[in-house]
This record gives C-alpha cells, sequence and structure tokens, in this order.
C-alpha cells in the first residue's frame, strides 16, 4: 500500500519515525526535546544517548540539499558518539545515495537499514503487525486505493464520501474525540458523533469510515437519513462478513424528520449490529435533532441494562493544541501564501485566534479558503481572522432560520432578552409561556420542555448553580448572532417587549437598536403604563427587585414631569414605603450606578439604562415622602445595608445620609454604637483598597521620573510613603460626604504596608533576570500551552 506521506507535517513525521523504531527495537523510543538542534529527534528512553535518530521531511527538497544537510549533521553526531544511529528521510532516494549517506555515519550503523526512507517507513506500516501504527495518523492514508473495496451495489454513494473525505483528509487533525471514537468502534460498540455546528462531525465520521476500510477490510455500507432503509437492504445477513456502517445525519438534516417506521428501521438495524460481532456502526448528528429524537425515541427500550444502544462523542471539547494543529494544517494544506502566514506569526497572533471563544474548526475552514485570503491584504490578514471569530454570526444564520422551528427561535429570542450569561429555568419558564402560551397562567409548558430537549447542547447550555437550573447560550457567538438579527427586526423587539415578564427584557430588547427614540419611547410606553395603576415588572433573579422598579418608576415618572393623579397618592406613598422596608431588611442595596438584590445565592448587582440608580431613589424619595423617617435608628438595620452595598465612596453617601438622621432620633450612647457600626463598615473596605494597591505600578511610575538607574539608590521606604499618601489620598476623595466626627476615626494607610513589597519590585526591576523568571511563574499554565502552541508555528 502507498501511503500519503505528503501530508505529514515535520512534527507527525517525527511521531511516525518514534513509532516505527520503537516496535523494530522493542524497546520505547522517545522524541528529543526540542531547543537548539543537538543532532537528536528521537531518542531511548534510558540515558538518551545510547540510541539516537534523526529525522529528515525533505520530501520536497532537492536530493543534493538533504546531503549538504547531512554532512553537516555527522560533527555534530561525533559528538554526542551514540552506540547506535538511525536516519529517516520522508524521501525516495537511489540506492547509490543511501550507500553515500551510510558511509557518513557507518561508525554508529551496523548496515544501511538504519536508514529508512520514505517507501521503507511505507512498507513497514503496510504490514498488518503495524497497521496500528498507521491508523494513529489518519492524514497517511491514500484513498485512492479504496475504490478497490467499495461494494458494487453502494459504488456511487460510497464513492462520493470517498472524493470528499480524500479531499479533507490533509486538512484532518486527529483529536481526542477522533481517537475516542476509534476506541469505541474497535471494540465493538456503535458510535454516536454529536456537537454543535462547525466542530468536525462529518470529517471525523468520514476519516474513521476510512480507516476501517482501508485497514480492517470492511465493507463500508454508507447513507444519509434519508434513505435509511437503504442500509437494510445492503446488508449482508452473514453476521460473519465485515461491514462498517455509517449512517450521516441519522435523524434527519435540518430537523427531526424520522416517522414511526423510520425509527423501527433504526432499532432493526441496530439490534442486527449488536448481534454481529464482525459489523461496526457510527451514526452522527446535531445535538438539537438527537434531543429531539431523544423525546419521540426511546433508544434505551428493550435493552437489558436500561442504557442507550450507543456510546456518544462530543465532538465540542478539542483541546488548544488541537485547535492549533487544525489551524496549522489548514493553512499548509491550503497552501495559504507565506507572506499571509507571517501574519499570523507576528506577535504570536495565532494565540490570539486559537484561544478565542467562537474559534471552530468551521471558521478555521472559512478564514483559510483562497476566496477569503484572496480579497485580504496579507498584513490584514490575522487581523480579519480574529474580526471573523469576533462576528460569528454567519455559523447561526444557517442554524438558525432554517434548521429551528418557530418556537425554538422565540425561545432563543426570549433567552437573549434575559441575559448574555445564564438566567434561572423558572424565569426563563415564565418568560418564554408568556410568549408562547400566553393564555397560560401558571404551571409548566410542555412547549418549553421540548425545546429545553431539543436545544440543549446545540445552541444552549444547562449548567446548575447552588442545585438551580441554570440556561444559557452554549456560545456568545449565538448572542452574537441574536443580537445582530434583532437589530435588523424592529418587529420581534416590538413582540419581545410587548410580553415582556422581566425589567432586564425590556431594557436588553431597547437596546438592539441605533435609534435612539426607540428606547425613549418604551420607557415612557412603560411609565405612562405605570401611572395609570399598572405596577411595572422585576428583574428576573430577585424577587425583590420589583420593589426596586416601581420605587425608580415613582422618580422617573416626577423627573419627566408625569401628572400624578390624586387618587394615585396612596398606591406611590405604599411603593415607596415597600421600598424603604426592603432597603433596611438588606434586600435592597446600593452600589456604584446602579442597585443589587439579595437572592437565593447571595447578591446580585443591577446597571439600567432606563432607571435611576438606588442612591438617586433613596434620596428623592426621601425628599418626597420623607422615607428615612420609617428607620428608628437601629443599628441591626444599617448593618443589612451595608451588607448589601459595595463600595467605600457608596457606603459613604449611605452612612452619611443615616448619620444625619440618627443625630436627631438617637441618644449619645446609641449614637456611639452606631458609629461603631459605620466605623468597622468603612475601615473594612478601607483595608480592602490598601491591600488591593499595586505595588508594580506605582514603583514603575516613580522609576519613569529617573533617566538613569538612579532610582535604587531611593530608599524603599521612601517609595512605600509616595505609595501610602497616593491610596491615602484616593480614601479621601471616595469619603468626603463624610461629616469630619466620621472621617476623622477612620483608619489611615500605613507605608509600612507596603516596604517589604517595594524592595522586592524594586530587586526584579534591577535584575532583569530574576524579573523574567518572576514573570513566567505568574503565567506557567499559558506558558505551557503556549510553547506547545509555538513550535507548531515555529515549523509552519
Amino acid at each position: 500500500m502507498f501511503y500519503n506521506f505528503f501530508a505529514l507535517g515535520d512534527d507527525e513525521f517525527e511521531e511516525l519515525s518514534r513509532d516505527i523504531l520503537s516496535r523494530e527495537l522493542d524497546q520505547k523510543m522517545r522524541i528529543f526535546g526540542k531547543g537548539a538542534d543537538q543532532g537528536i529527534d528521537i531518542a531511548d528512553c534510558k540515558d538518551g544517548r545510547t540510541i539516537i535518530a534523526q529525522c529528515k521531511n525533505y520530501i520536497n527538497t532537492p536530493t543534493s540539499d538533504l546531503m549538504s544537510a547531512l554532512e553537516k549533521e555527522k560533527d555534530k553526531v561525533e559528538k554526542l558518539n551514540p552506540k547506535e544511529y538511525y536516519l529517516f528521510i520522508n524521501k525516495d532516494i537511489s540506492p547509490k545515495r543511501i550507500n553515500a549517506i551510510y558511509e557518513l555515519f557507518q561508525e554508529w550503523m551496523p548496515s544501511n537499514k538504519n536508514i529508512y526512507t520514505r517507501s521503507d517507513c511505507d512498507a513497514f506500516i503496510s504490514k498488518n503487525e503495524n497497521q496500528d501504527i498507521a491508523q494513529k495518523y489518519p492524514r497517511l492514508l491514500n484513498l485512492n486505493s479504496l475504490h478497490n473495496l467499495i461494494n458494487s451495489s453502494t459504488i456511487i454513494d460510497n464513492q462520493d464520501l470517498l472524493i470528499s473525505s480524500k479531499n479533507l483528509s490533509a486538512l484532518f487533525a486527529p483529536t481526542g474525540q477522533y481517537r475516542q471514537s476509534m476506541a469505541l468502534l474497535e471494540n465493538n460498540q456503535i458510535v454516536l458523533i454529536s456537537g454543535a455546528p462547525g466542530t468536525g462531525k462529518t470529517i471525523s465520521s468520514k476519516m474513521l469510515a476510512a480507516q476501517f476500510v482501508c485497514y480492517g477490510k470492511y465493507l463500508l455500507r454508507y447513507s444519509n437519513g434519508e434513505e435509511l432503509y437503504r442500509i437494510k437492504d445492503m446488508l449482508s445477513p452473514d453476521p460473519e462478513q465485515k461491514e462498517f456502517i455509517f449512517i450521516d445525519d441519522v435523524f434527519g438534516q435540518h430537523y427531526h424528520d424520522m416517522n414511526s417506521s423510520k425509527e423501527n428501521l433504526l432499532r432493526q438495524i441496530i439490534r442486527h449490529v449488536n448481534n454481529s460481532p464482525n459489523k461496526r456502526m457510527l451514526i452522527n448528528t446535531r445535538m438539537t435533532i438527537l434531543q429531539e429524537a431523544r423525546q419521540r425515541f426511546n433508544f434505551a427500550d428493550g435493552s437489558s441494562d436500561g442504557k442507550e444502544p450507543f456510546s456518544i462523542v462530543d465532538m465540542n471539547q478539542i483541546t488548544l493544541l488541537e485547535k492549533a494543529e487544525i489551524f496549522v494544517n489548514h493553512l499548509r494544506c491550503r497552501s495559504v501564501p507565506r507572506n499571509y502566514i507571517d501574519s499570523v506569526k507576528i506577535n504570536h497572533a495565532y494565540r490570539s485566534i486559537v484561544r478565542h471563544t467562537n474559534y471552530t474548526p468551521r471558521i478555521i475552514d472559512r478564514c483559510t479558503q483562497e476566496k477569503y485570503v484572496r480579497e485580504i491584504k496579507p498584513d490584514e490578514y490575522a487581523t480579519h481572522i480574529l474580526h471573523t471569530l469576533n462576528h460569528a454570526n454567519e455559523i447561526w444564520d444557517d442554524e438558525f432560520k432554517h434548521r429551528l422551528n418557530e418556537p425554538d427561535r422565540v425561545f432563543l429570542y426570549t433567552l437573549y432578552s434575559l441575559t448574555n450569561h445564564n438566567v434561572s429555568e423558572n424565569a426563563l419558564r415564565k418568560a418564554v409561556n408568556a410568549r408562547l402560551n400566553p393564555s397560560v397562567m401558571s404551571g409548566e409548558s410542555t412547549n418549553v420542555n421540548d425545546i429545553l430537549q431539543r436545544l440543549n447542547e446545540s445552541m444552549i447550555a444547562i449548567t446548575y448553580q447552588n442545585n438551580t437550573r441554570m440556561i444559557g447560550a452554549i456560545n456568545p457567538s449565538v448572542n452574537d448572532f441574536l443580537r445582530s438579527y434583532l437589530y435588523q427586526t424592529p418587529e420581534e423587539r416590538d413582540r419581545i417587549i410587548e410580553h415582556a415578564t422581566f425589567m432586564e427584557q425590556i431594557e436588553r430588547i431597547s437596546a438592539c437598536t441605533d435609534d435612539k427614540a426607540y428606547g425613549e419611547e418604551k420607557i415612557n410606553r412603560l411609565l405612562s403604563s405605570f401611572i395609570s395603576g399598572r405596577d411595572a415588572p422585576g428583574y428576573a433573579d430577585s424577587s425583590d427587585s420589583a420593589i426596586y422598579t416601581n420605587a425608580a418608576l415613582l422618580v422617573l415618572a416626577k423627573q419627566h414631569e408625569y401628572v400624578v393623579d390624586g387618587t394615585n397618592v396612596q398606591r406611590f406613598s405604599r411603593i415607596a414605603k415597600n421600598f424603604m422596608n426592603a432597603v433596611l431588611q438588606g434586600n435592597i442595596g446600593f452600589v456604584d450606578s446602579g442597585v443589587c438584590f439579595k437572592n437565593t445565592t447571595g447578591y446580585s448587582q443591577r446597571t439600567s439604562s432606563f432607571l435611576p440608580d438606588s442612591v438617586q431613589v433613596l434620596k428623592s424619595l426621601n425628599d418626597d415622602y420623607a422615607i428615612l423617617d420609617q428607620w428608628q435608628g437601629d443599628k441591626e438595620s444599617l448593618e443589612n445595608i451595608l451588607a448589601a452595598s459595595d463600595g467605600l465612596e457608596i457606603k459613604s453617601h449611605i452612612c452619611a445620609l443615616f448619620y444625619d438622621s440618627a443625630l436627631s432620633k438617637l441618644d449619645q450612647s446609641h449614637l456611639d454604637a452606631l458609629t461603631n457600626v459605620i466605623i468597622d463598615d468603612l475601615d473594612a473596605e478601607i483595608d480592602f483598597i490598601q491591600d488591593s494597591a499595586d505595588v508594580s505600578d506605582y514603583c514603575e511610575n516613580s522609576i519613569d521620573d529617573y533617566d538613569d538607574s538612579s532610582y535604587l539608590d531611593d530608599s524603599a521606604w521612601d517609595i512605600a510613603n509616595e505609595i501610602a499618601d497616593a491610596v491615602q489620598q484616593d480614601i479621601y476623595n471616595q469619603t468626603s460626604v463624610l461629616p469630619q466626627e466620621l472621617q476623622s476615626r477612620l483608619s489611615t494607610v500605613d507605608a509600612y504596608n507596603y516596604e517589604n513589597a517595594v524592595a522586592d519590585e524594586l530587586a526584579r526591576y534591577e535584575d532583569a533576570e530574576a524579573m523574567d523568571v518572576f514573570l513566567s511563574t505568574n503565567n506557567y499554565a499559558n506558558s505551557i500551552a503556549n510553547s506547545q502552541i509555538d513550535k507548531l508555528f515555529k515549523n509552519l
């Protein structure tokens, strides 16, 4: 068999050579660590010097260049003086050249058999006992050799599969999921490959099928889900006949379209495979469709252990290194011009690409296609790839518009209207039901259950926080797409707001337009509804948030000079009173330009583009309704308020208000007790600010004042004092609203806190090498991943 050695990169050829040598010598060999080229690519695992090997991936290089390179290698081998030396060359060369190479290295080679050419490697891995080595490198497959194995009754289908596999094989990088699928199939299990669009389901499935046909001599039975009946007709009744069944998009290409007869047929095929030890079955599907299929089709029905009759492999879980390998393969095999590749290498731009949240093989495939590359200037290539990743909407366009039904789309609109991250399932159900089932006042909707099943792990992800099921988009690019879609669809925005159950829906959807008048019109409509007697909705993550939104609308109505009917006075007074009660209980707190709500997991903060912040609401309602009079001066209520609030400046504002009110309500003894509560809480904030000071920033700023290294003559104590003064000024600025009697009792910043840290930092600046070690230690995990990725791109 002739393998496609042209598809191997330098690293893959080294790994293949290592595997061949390990098998040949019956001992474990290892890839030698990279660094300065010492003439070693592969070494024994004993002392790394007894047996060594060098790999030359010179498949496209003139033989004369190879010979020149080997002459230079001889000096390195002399210095190493191994017991035995091997040479692997990814090139076929004449016997005369082989003898010339042997003469160079005969001191360390028993014979010219220590020289492995491409044909030697091909012959070795073609042996039946060594084909397990070849299977580790699926890109070696020369798929032209498969046609004689194709059954004549399926020649058309199988040719289509193999032709596309041949075209894709060079781009393919075997991932952990691919290897997992291979192991499961080898152990006679039915495998279902699932995943989101663009994650590599199809190419992995095709390469697996090609492997079994090529190496295992299986007859291939391939079809798509729409022609499931053909698989049954093709299968041999002989249980000993080796057959590989591959069904693409088994449950439907766009949506679940299996009727009961197809479901029964699939059951029959699965049973037939399970009862035939020489048959293997691979199916794939989008996760969306799998979830719907599970609702209609109980796969575990009839099984002895109650489990589904296939193992699921999730293609979403590829590693950073695998992402880098996929990117490198595409750049190399698509023959992306060198000046474009150089753009990706500048400042390690490829790291940002492979680490990008929206990375998928599908996007990389698109970004390396000739049409895409041709439209971009070389020096802008990396920037354009990142732009594509940042605006990955097109990935979801087909899925959203053509593969989902209307209830699914409404569900996703609603999810986006609630959050960029995740929201409790209960809140989401309420909001979705308000849209899909407006007449249903309570209870669970079957529609929502079905949608959750269909979209789980495809467009949405279900997680748990403190035993609460949370729902969010599976990928930020889903939110990007939905936002873009809603920007272009005003009628859908109007429908979402019309059926809004929670305040964030109104705020977020109103922001999906550049028309400022749109948001103003929505808040005016909300205000009009509120003035006429309809209470506003709250936020999804807190039951007490409706108390705040109504109080904030009461303040906003006055700012907009709405005419307040006298009949509403009692209602408005009640709204103001309820707000203050919630504040005193610690259910509503104060944060910078927003509000804080207590919930089951602690506190959540909100910043509204529509509503005034909580401090403004407190002050305004106190002016109009004297709500601070509800506080009787007890320190417990103030402790609740401070616990719910965040930040030294905000807490200083709140303490100033309540302290002023306490002066007229409390005797000296109770006022002192209240003052202690205030000082203790504010001091804790000050301690946090002191501990959070970035000494390195202050040191760097101090160093910038000097033209040379004379800053080292300054003592650490002097710079520590400068830092303490700067931090103290920041604290003064944040507590300036406090009365003097409170300010005078606050903790002050001590330069002693910073002296040792400054001395350490200055030493790092003095010793550049030590500074490098310091930085690399802090970024150890990243540096390990980066070094592996850098190695791939260095050889590109």
